[in-house]
């Protein structure tokens, strides 16, 4: 790999969905066996955890609790997200609340990245970003992060944060991968005029490329998409469209013939022939469900850029699902 490539490549962030007690969403559900996972991360550079108050889902906070357990934040950079579901969430009185919470779980002082999980729209951005800016200056995060909003709210948030003198959001997450791309035109723009990164959830499309999902195939109960499940439904409606199938099956298909997994042609994709740039600081959040997967898939970004016939074949995918494909946003 040369230094270009690798100045240039997004960093890699460990996403902690999968931790906690309680729930069988948590696949890492103990110190035995998430210490593990956590040595793999350390002793492979990935120095950044991923967290938020709602993990897991179905015993939220779980998460955070595991990773203070764990004494995570001796050797990792955490961020994670205030509690945001409920309308209401993003009030002064909430985020002061959420906050503390965190940290304390967490066994720490304070974290890198504190999220807005997802846009509360029934409280005003002044009085959300006001509270935010209040635990900004007592210390209790370095970096201001939004997830989940559209970029006219990105936008407004910005504009209320400028004007008032505020600490401005210079971090979003939100979904990106090869068959979900409208960030780039909508998103994008809005991002680079404030400065501010992008971390990419899902970079993988939730296994489309492995050619093996289709809606009679992954309907399991504990797993990410199981029906009854909050999570499990938002992945049903944004990846089982017969079009986005049809067209991840091509790549799937190719990369197969190349050798290549198609998972790994996902995560490959995403880390260097993306719209994602390090420059930027811009970040990858990888979860996994077994140290094995881990593994798997750092070694598949340390293979290093696709072949350009490949890298040609996925972004023509683009142009056939683009008007089925889920939004950056929720």
């Amino acid at each position: 790999m040369t230094a270009d490539v690798a100045s240039s490549k997004p960093a890699v962030v460990l996403g902690t969905a999968s931790f906690g007690t309680g729930t069988p969403q948590a696949k890492f559900n103990s110190r035995d066996t998430a210490g593990p996972l956590l040595e793999v991360c350390q002793n492979r550079g990935v120095l950044q955890l991923d967290s938020a108050r709602a993990y897991p889902v179905g015993n939220p906070g779980s998460a955070e609790k595991l990773l203070g357990e764990l004494s995570a934040g001796s050797w990792a950079t955490i961020s994670t997200k205030v509690t945001s579901w409920a309308p209401g969430s993003h009030s002064a009185e909430k985020i002061a609340e959420s906050v503390p919470l965190s940290l304390d779980a967490l066994g720490v002082d304070h974290v890198d990245i504190m999220y807005l999980h997802s846009p509360d729209r029934t409280t005003p951005w002044e009085v959300t970003a006001k509270a935010m800016d209040e635990q900004y200056r007592s210390g209790k995060f370095k970096r201001f992060g939004l997830s989940n909003y559209t970029a006219e709210e990105v936008e407004e948030i910005c504009q209320v944060c400028d004007k008032n003198g505020w600490n401005k959001p210079s971090v979003y997450q939100g979904r990106y991968n090869a068959i979900i791309r409208s960030g780039e035109e909508q998103l994008w723009p809005t991002l680079r005029k404030w400065g501010i990164s992008f971390y990419a959830y899902s970079p993988s499309a939730a296994g489309m490329f492995s050619g093996n999902i289709n809606a009679n195939s992954v309907d399991v109960a504990g797993s990410r998409w199981d029906k009854n499940t909050r999570l499990g439904q938002a992945y049903e409606e944004a990846y089982l469209k017969p079009e986005l199938i049809e067209a991840a099956g091509r790549v799937a298909d190719m990369a197969k013939a190349a050798g290549i997994g198609g998972h790994d042609v996902a995560l490959r994709w995403v880390m260097y022939h993306s719209i994602l740039s390090g420059q930027h600081g811009d970040a990858v959040i990888l979860g996994c469900s077994s140290v094995r997967q881990m593994e798997a898939n750092l070694n598949a970004i340390d293979a290093g850029p696709l072949s350009k016939d490949l890298v040609d074949v996925i972004n023509g995918v683009w142009d056939v699902v683009k008007d089925h494909a889920a939004s950056y946003h929720l």
